[in-house]
């Protein structure tokens, strides 16, 4: 019975994630989401995000440059969550040259 409960929370677990994946939200500019049920904080959830956009990035033949990240901790009645906000920008793009700060939101 014990080790019936352990898989099934297990399977929880695994499967208790939801994403949005790559969304536009206008010209260069992207955003992507996921929260998951579970005990873990949103850290690991937005490296995820990063590597995602970054491989988005690389299929489309751009280059990653985040605007702004947001964390969504571990609440009662709550899931921990990420957001990360990015442009996928040509390789000689100008901006990629521009010094920028990533605009980082915890909540």
């Amino acid at each position: 019975m014990k080790t019936t409960i352990t898989i099934l929370l297990a399977a929880v677990a695994l499967t208790g994630c939801a994403t949005s994946g790559v969304a536009p939200l206008g010209q260069d500019n992207y955003m992507i989401t996921r929260h998951v049920w579970g005990f873990a904080g949103p850290s690991p959830i937005k490296a995820e995000l990063l590597q995602e956009a970054d491989d988005y990035c690389r299929s489309h033949g751009k280059v990653l440059l985040v605007t702004k990240t947001v964390e969504i901790g571990l609440k009662f009645g709550g899931e921990p969550a990420a957001e990360v906000y990015f442009k996928a920008l040509d390789p000689n793009d100008p901006e990629l040259k521009k010094p920028h700060t990533i605009e980082e939101v915890t909540r």
